[in-house]
């Protein structure tokens, strides 16, 4: 008696391990929108700690526009990566 074939499968099919890589997609991806504010907090605080000690009122401005383009950058690299 000779075995059964095994049925390969279909080349769209699940493929081991695809939920795996599926998850670290996801928990990446989700870590995106945690550093895009964080970038954002970090530029508008040192900017204000500069304002502070330097008498000025608007240093947190173009630090925190320094954030928000450092948050986007990071944003645009993360999903080029994972979104492909």
């Amino acid at each position: 008696m000779s075995p059964m074939p095994r049925e390969s499968p279909a080349p769209d099919g699940p493929r081991r391990g695809s939920m795996a890589e599926t998850m670290r997609t996801v928990g990446a991806l989700s870590s995106v929108g945690f550093s895009f504010v964080l970038a954002i907090i970090i530029g508008f605080g040192l900017g204000y700690l500069l304002d502070q000690w330097l008498g000025t009122h608007w240093l947190w401005i173009p630090f925190f526009l320094f954030g928000f383009a450092a948050g986007v950058l990071n944003v645009y690299r993360t999903a080029g990566k994972y979104l492909k």
